[in-house]
């Protein structure tokens, strides 16, 4: 009976996303974002569990400077913004080179332009902060060729979907699970290689400061990097408050051709430039993830 319940769970879940899809492709585009903007904020009503999580963490990090009812709006935007953003991420098979420019600005994006032009790829380590699925999507449709890294989902046809968007959108998918070797060879190729590093994933990791507080961290950009000689470039992308959005390139953390750091020096200092980039827009990260789930267990 669990087992079909589940089944019956996941197929809705499924349907549900195809006519979210569809939906937010047949809407005029501000109209899906209030649309999509309300579902958010109905989602943080009904959704306890990440609900709890999103405010206990906002709570951690700005408890000190903002009273409880701050930080409770501030937890309802998160939800609305990760509900606004999700609409540019299903109506990704409508971003061109022709239109692209009209939706996504850029600052600094010569940085990794000149890193791109030492010729031995690029670590591109990035948040899950705005919408990060089109910023791969502009980056391929400026000419990069750029390989991602992504875990499957719990569903094989929603992971499928999000598998073909990503594919339409110019990108190259990696799977997590021994992605290292893939990885090398893409960054050998001249690859810009995208890797999100601000969550406790169950690879490599080391604890550095984020928010001021230990949080174990992927060490996986640094090692790579090393590995394969090539610089690591910070980078994210947010919704600005006329509805497009902000690409922000950083200076390389590790230029190509300079001598390796340690692995823990160079995991923070990516680190705090994430915190950078979240610090800008902090409604637009996902709050609701148990970063700090390490330190707490200490």
């Amino acid at each position: 009976m669990a087992s079909l319940i589940k089944r019956l769970r996941n197929a809705a879940a499924y349907h549900a996303v195809r006519a979210f899809i569809g939906l937010m492709n047949v809407l005029p585009r501000r109209t899906a974002l209030s649309a999509s903007g309300w579902m958010g904020g109905l989602a943080y009503l009904f959704a306890r569990h990440s609900r709890r999580l999103a405010l206990s963490n906002l709570s951690l990090v700005y408890g000190g400077e903002m009273s409880c009812r701050q930080i409770r709006q501030l937890g309802r935007s998160v939800f609305r913004e990760l509900g606004r953003n999700v609409v540019d991420v299903a109506r990704l098979p409508g971003v061109t080179a022709e239109n692209v420019d009209d939706l996504v600005r850029t600052e600094g994006l010569s940085y990794l332009e000149s890193a791109h032009g030492e010729g031995q790829g690029v670590v591109a380590v990035s948040a899950h902060l705005g919408n990060f699925e089109l910023m791969g999507t502009f980056l391929a449709l400026k000419g990069f060729t750029v390989t991602v890294v992504a875990a499957p989902l719990y569903d094989p046809r929603l992971d499928a979907l999000l598998l073909k968007n990503r594919e339409r959108g110019g990108l190259n998918v990696i799977g997590r699970e021994r992605a290292a070797p893939a990885i090398l060879r893409a960054l050998r190729k001249g690859h810009v290689v995208g890797l999100l590093a601000d969550q406790d994933t169950r690879g490599a990791g080391i604890a550095v400061p984020f928010f001021g507080r230990p949080a174990r961290t992927p060490t996986g950009p640094a090692v790579l990097a090393d590995r394969a000689g090539a610089p690591i470039v910070p980078m994210a992308i947010h919704r600005l408050a006329d509805d497009t959005h902000l690409l922000t390139v950083r200076p390389p953390i590790r230029p190509a051709g300079r001598a390796p750091e340690d692995v823990e020096t160079t995991t923070s200092a990516y680190t705090a430039e994430l915190e950078r980039f979240i610090r800008q827009a902090p409604a637009q990260w996902v709050w609701m993830h148990d970063r700090w789930k390490a330190s707490r267990q200490i």
